[in-house]
């Protein structure tokens, strides 16, 4: 196996002194690092919508905000508005929440229909002169109250049976059509940006097969540009959707990887440089893959013995490409090299363990198991967050970095929406 020569970089440190102080601050809620990251989504968010961020001048985006008593009732409307562009979150049945929405935004009353909550006084005060801006989207509802809602000046009222993403859309629609107009933009945008990353990767993958010469690092610094404008115009849930939906398994492995790796950089509250290092060596992470047989790479089921042993292998395989160009040898070549360690010596290829892992290599094994979770593919359907960061968490201590797992948490919950949901202006 070829030997690479070291980078002359200094090794990427983020344990012990760093993370431990991180990881008492997040614990105790008093982290500074914490709250600027805790509020970066929603902050930014507002900045370029109201046009005091990047000079954006003009109408100001129309927020969508979805009321509920059952957060399962919203999610589903929720999910599906992100997924078509609009700026869409949940707000909190309190009327200082509701009042606190600019004038053009759009409230909207989902889930179903309940007598003792949902009626004409109550929401009328609830809403007070935003009523021309909301949508009853409730199903089930009830002639008599329907009448009772009309007489109270609710114009937008869905009247139909159709509980679906589409008929809520319609009312949008008639709310505010340009709301609509400026959602399809932003959809077509973050496709537009979602097909160039899957093509970067699939191309990558297709030269390296023909022909494997260590790719240069000018393809990583592109593709992190190309995935951060992707999770700028997008909430984690959106991008993490069209990722999981490319039809190339490399090409969403690898993506998923680098995607969780920018957020995790962020949740570390990692610099512009250590956040380009971490980004490069999860994008070549597993450029090794280029070697192995695609009746294996894409065998639809679980690999038997000799195709595990022939799959392990391409650790070796990236080391030994990466390590053809100076830019690539060093750090970049020992991630790719030893993400599949652990901390206990049970990984392979060399089975070393504790100190011998470093820093950023700690960091990409959890992106990694986290995006071979989390991911789909035609056998298996993609774990739920929580239950791929419990088998993470299971794993704490003994083969993974407890600290950074116990940070990864926010990453994880951010995945699952578990915060405020914002889509960002595009």
């Amino acid at each position: 196996m070829r030997r690479c020569r070291g980078s002359g970089r200094e090794p990427l440190r983020f344990l012990p002194r760093n993370i431990s102080a991180i990881v008492k601050a997040f614990d105790a809620g008093t982290s500074e690092e914490g709250r600027s990251h805790e509020l970066d989504l929603h902050d930014r968010t507002i900045m370029m919508e109201s046009g005091t961020g990047n000079g954006r001048m003009g109408r100001s985006r129309v927020h969508i905000h979805l009321l509920g008593e059952f957060r399962e009732e919203v999610d589903t409307c929720l999910q599906g508005l992100l997924t078509q562009g609009f700026a869409a979150d949940r707000l909190p049945l309190f009327p200082q929440s509701v009042a606190a929405v600019g004038k053009q935004d759009i409230l909207v009353f989902s889930g179903e229909y309940r007598s003792e909550f949902h009626t004409a006084a109550h929401l009328s005060k609830l809403v007070g002169s935003h009523r021309d801006r909301t949508i009853l989207f409730l199903s089930n509802l009830e002639p008599t109250s329907f009448s009772l809602f009309e007489r109270a000046g609710f114009p937008f009222i869905n009247v139909t049976t159709d509980q679906t993403v589409k008929s809520l859309v319609g009312l949008i629609a008639e709310v505010d059509p340009q709301a609509v107009y400026q959602a399809s933009k932003t959809a077509a945008m973050r496709a537009s940006v979602s097909n160039r990353v899957a093509h970067s990767v699939v191309d990558l993958f297709s030269r390296l097969r023909g022909n494997p010469q260590a790719p240069k690092l000018e393809e990583s610094r592109s593709q992190q540009r190309a995935m951060s404008e992707l999770i700028g115009k997008s909430p984690m849930s959106v991008w993490i959707d069209l990722i999981q939906n490319y039809h190339d398994g490399t090409a969403q492995h690898c993506s998923l990887v680098s995607g969780y790796t920018l957020a995790f950089a962020r949740a570390l509250g990692a610099g512009e440089a250590q956040t380009g290092r971490l980004f490069d060596a999860a994008f070549f992470h597993d450029v090794g893959k280029a070697m192995i047989p695609l009746e294996i790479l894409d065998k639809p089921g679980q690999l038997d013995p000799d195709e595990w042993k022939v799959m392990q292998q391409h650790v070796l395989h990236s080391y030994d490409i990466l390590c053809r160009d100076e830019n690539t040898s060093g750090e970049i070549a020992r991630v790719a090299r030893d993400h599949h360690e652990y901390l206990d010596g049970t990984g392979y290829p060399n089975g070393i363990g504790g100190g011998q892992i470093d820093d950023i290599t700690r960091i990409i094994t959890i992106c990694d198991i986290f995006a071979a979770l989390t991911e789909k593919r035609a056998y298996k359907p993609p774990k739920p967050f929580d239950e791929a960061y419990s088998i993470l968490s299971s794993m704490a201590g003994t083969k993974l970095d407890p600290d950074l797992v116990r940070l990864f948490e926010k990453v994880a919950a951010e995945a699952a929406g578990d915060r405020r949901l914002v889509a960002f202006a595009a």
